[in-house]
């Protein structure tokens, strides 16, 4: 998911992306709803720009995994907020960088923050990345004499 952030720094989700847990926060409304609130799941297609709709991978999350309804389709963006593995929802992170006082100059240009990885999955990619390079860079030395 992509989040932004209003002029006054309040963040929003300026586009969801399939694998993204999110949760109904209202009925789905029309004549063939099925999505009640409290549904949940993952994000399995986009469809419009930007993430105009979504369709919702229910069984296995809110659903049993042999349920009856397995997903929604066409689900408004605007109805549903980013959820954690339990369904729950989770807080937008809050903007990063200067205080209130030099925000000024900033407010032209709104960087997008992707909120996909959590810190500490982060550290293990950034790790395991870093040991591969050093066995690698070891490797190359031995293969040239090096060492």
């Amino acid at each position: 998911m992509q989040v932004r952030y209003h002029a006054d720094d309040r963040p929003y989700v300026a586009e969801y992306e399939p694998g993204d847990l999110v949760r109904l926060r209202i009925d789905e409304a029309g004549e063939n709803a099925m999505g009640k609130a409290g549904h949940w799941g993952a994000v399995i297609a986009v469809h419009g720009h930007p993430a105009a709709r979504l369709d919702m991978q229910l069984a296995g999350f809110s659903e049993r995994r042999n349920a009856t309804l397995q997903r929604l389709v066409g689900i408004p963006r605007s109805i549903v907020i980013p959820c954690d593995r339990n369904g729950a929802p989770v807080p937008l992170p809050p903007r990063q960088g200067l205080r209130k006082s030099h925000q000024g100059a900033e407010r032209q240009h709104r960087p997008v923050q992707r909120a996909g990885m959590p810190a500490w999955a982060a550290s293990i990619a950034l790790g395991s990345a870093a040991l591969l390079l050093a066995a690698a860079a070891a490797l190359a030395a031995r293969s040239f004499g090096l060492s």
